[in-house]
């Protein structure tokens, strides 16, 4: 099952909220987090196995994908270091 994340960035205050990550009952398209440094943002797309993810934004096709797990992130906007924060009790399928 997938679940939440929130990003919130402490330095120029840029957040993203209620991004979904993983997968839901299929492994196969699953949503992947990633950095946008074309438009400067933070998201989540769907992917397929063996594809790489567009920015759900600018559709821009060579985002930097963010490891599921990954707590802290270079904020796309300040380059500051930002918090990821998992919400794995708002899962979804």
């Amino acid at each position: 099952m997938g679940h939440k994340v929130d990003f919130h960035c402490f330095a120029c205050h840029y957040e993203e909220q209620d991004l979904g990550v993983g997968a839901g009952r299929r492994p196969s398209p699953y949503l992947s987090l990633f950095r946008c440094d074309h438009c400067h943002s933070i998201g989540s797309a769907w992917v397929e196995e063996g594809q790489r993810p567009r920015c759900s934004l600018c559709y821009h096709d060579e985002p930097t994908v963010l490891p599921e797990d990954a707590t802290f992130v270079d904020c796309p906007k300040c380059g500051k270091r930002g918090v990821i924060t998992h919400r794995r009790d708002d899962t979804w399928e």
